[in-house]
């Protein structure tokens, strides 16, 4: 599966708070990306640097082979929907108004069949009449979904869009995403601080605290069975070994080492042995993805300010 998007390095730096600390993710094409944390994580900022319209102190991001900072392609750009924080829209137009108005801006198709189209898939054709003032947050939420597909993006970026739907819209809103990725090949990037919401819908999950990414799934996260692995070693594991336990080291003061792998116990155990390791104890703990979400957040629990 071909990679979309490189996100290498990124840093980003307001009054002196380090908001986002040598982010490294790569995006595959046709996938749902949850990009989990709780408020105050970096998500958002991240996702505004991944549209190119929040420069970073350092770093870059290469969306298909072209850098967004440094002179890129109109057209790529254009290629990129998005809903980053509340979707604004004029009060005293309808939706349907609203919509035309925006994908004229785009050059796009504005006729009533592409439109209706489009209010079908997020579920507010029969309110297309409606003035944008008199819908609710669910329905705004909606109408900024249909905003941001309107152009058949390569790639979507949403934050939080499920904020303000009951759960019949968030189930309508996960399943027209699904489908957008199944149909068009549309890659996804959908911002949360819910698990149980991104669980149903993303294919890996990235989570994020404190400006930094902290776990990332290895497959599909709804089929994996996570391990904590907790080990007493004197020996500081490098990133190498890690990569060849397939582990994540979360946690570690002095001789004790905490992993998260879904590496099978019977199997880790000979990875150990082949890493040559002196082990003098060695615990495991299976975890659910919500005990894993849980354990992450709990060990990035501190708030911190890097300064440069």
């Amino acid at each position: 599966m071909n990679t979309i998007v490189h996100v290498k390095d990124i840093n980003v730096q307001i009054k002196k708070k380090r908001v986002i600390n040598d982010v490294n993710i790569s995006i595959k094409k046709g996938k749902i990306y949850g990009l989990l944390g709780p408020n105050g994580a970096g998500k958002t900022t991240l996702l505004k640097v991944m549209l190119g319209v929040f420069q970073p102190n350092s770093g870059s991001i290469i969306f298909e082979d072209q850098n967004l900072y440094n002179n890129p392609d109109k057209e790529l750009i254009r290629s990129i929907g998005s809903i980053i924080e509340f979707p604004g829209f004029y009060d005293n137009l309808t939706l349907t108004e609203n919509l035309r108005l925006h994908m004229r801006y785009l050059q796009e198709d504005v006729s009533g069949e592409n439109i209706h189209s489009l209010l079908k898939t997020v579920g507010l054709f029969k309110h297309k009449d409606k003035l944008f003032s008199e819908t609710s947050l669910g329905m705004k939420q909606r109408l900024g979904v249909a905003r941001a597909i309107s152009h058949q993006p390569k790639l979507l970026l949403l934050d939080e869009p499920t904020n303000g739907l009951d759960p019949h819209g968030i189930k309508e809103v996960r399943e027209m995403l699904i489908n957008e990725v199944n149909k068009k090949g549309t890659t996804v990037i959908i911002s949360s601080h819910l698990l149980n919401e991104i669980e149903l819908m993303a294919d890996d999950i990235i989570f994020m605290n404190n400006g930094e990414i902290i776990f990332e799934t290895m497959m599909n996260a709804k089929e994996e069975t996570h391990y904590l692995y907790k080990l007493i070693t004197p020996f500081s594991l490098k990133s190498e070994q890690l990569k060849q336990l397939s582990a994540q080291k979360i946690y570690q003061e002095n001789d004790l080492v905490e992993l998260v792998s879904s590496t099978q116990p019977s199997e880790m155990k000979k990875l150990l042995n082949q890493q040559q390791l002196p082990i003098v104890t060695l615990e495991v703990f299976e975890l659910s993805l919500e005990d894993l979400y849980l354990k992450l957040l709990d060990e990035k629990r501190e708030d911190y300010e890097i300064t440069s």
